[in-house]
């Protein structure tokens, strides 16, 4: 499962949009493509795991051990769950040339692996970061991670398998195109993402990322304006946790500004989180406590949007609300 992306075939699509591509996939079929016809798995929707263009195909002659098909885009891009499941196992702390092995074996970095019951199980390797925890129970279409280049990668992109039985490998391309997706282009089942924000913009999406910002300890006036002084103050952040500094709030800075929340918290995080209720139609004080007002908030966000309705704010219910 050893992988090697071509990064000069990397797509020049930019992660600088909110809106995905639209579905492309409706209407294809076993019979139209002339391909075998994979039994049906009973876990339900399957979805397609990320957006971009396809590279390294599934065991051709030039790469016959490579048991998934590459999908590349920018780092960051969203990478979301095939299907409903359970986190198996990941692995998490790789890098750029990494060469130990993930859950599976092979050198693909960051990774995750899901168990969707019946015998499924599917693979996502060279993350750029793990956002699932083993034992975890997933939804179709629900964030698992960020699109990176950790392990033996020489360009960001997705390595992504579907398994039938585990270590039994599926040409993932031929699976979800029998059941109507097109690998990289389809969009994902709940792919709403983070937005992607630079200077310029206003509204309550920057008023959240100076709440966080400050949380973070950096000085930054709270007026909704990302403005010069909110720019420099994101490229403070964004050095001191050792990212490129430019400014821009994209899905890799996103995840790096989030932290877990809970009632009990208290502090501008909370605000933050409180501004993006408020905007998702709840009506709280923002006052930087997280007492049982703004859990029911959250657990209200949660039932509307088929998460989890446990008032815990972790990545994904920070995700669908952004």
């Amino acid at each position: 499962m050893d992988d090697d992306a071509r990064s000069g075939h990397a797509p020049g699509m930019q992660t600088r949009r909110r809106t995905l591509l639209a579905a492309l996939g409706a209407g294809l079929g076993a019979g139209a493509l002339g391909l075998p016809n994979p039994a049906l798995a009973a876990v339900g929707s399957w979805s397609n795991p990320t957006l971009g263009t396809l590279t390294s195909g599934y065991k051709t002659p030039s790469r016959p051990g490579h048991t998934g098909w590459d999908i590349a885009n920018s780092q960051g891009t969203p990478v979301y769950a095939a299907a409903a499941g359970t986190v198996r196992d990941i692995k998490t702390n790789s890098y750029p040339g990494d060469t130990t092995s993930g859950p599976l074996p092979g050198r693909t970095g960051n990774s995750v692996h899901l168990n969707h019951g019946d015998n499924y199980f599917s693979y996502y390797g060279h993350l750029y970061r793990v956002l699932v925890s083993v034992g975890q129970t997933i939804s179709a279409g629900q964030l698992v991670g960020l699109m990176g280049t950790t392990g033996n990668s020489t360009g960001p992109h997705l390595h992504f398998e579907i398994h039938l039985p585990r270590l039994t490998t599926l040409d993932p391309k031929v699976f979800l195109a029998n059941r109507g997706i097109a690998l990289g282009s389809t969009a994902p089942l709940g792919s709403t993402g983070y937005p992607g924000v630079s200077q310029g913009a206003s509204g309550w999406v920057p008023r959240v990322i100076q709440y966080l910002v400050r949380a973070r300890g950096i000085s930054v006036v709270v007026d909704g304006v990302y403005g010069p002084a909110t720019t420099s103050a994101v490229k403070s952040f964004q050095s001191s946790r050792g990212l490129y500094a430019d400014g821009y709030v994209g899905p890799i800075t996103w995840t790096a500004l989030i932290l877990p929340l809970r009632e009990g918290n208290s502090g501008d995080l909370v605000r933050g989180l409180q501004t993006a209720l408020n905007a998702r139609g709840a009506s709280i004080p923002v006052d930087g406590g997280f007492g049982s007002v703004t859990a029911n908030a959250v657990r209200s966000f949660q039932s509307r949007n088929g998460l989890v309705v446990d008032g815990l704010v972790g990545p994904v219910t920070w995700s669908v609300l952004i």
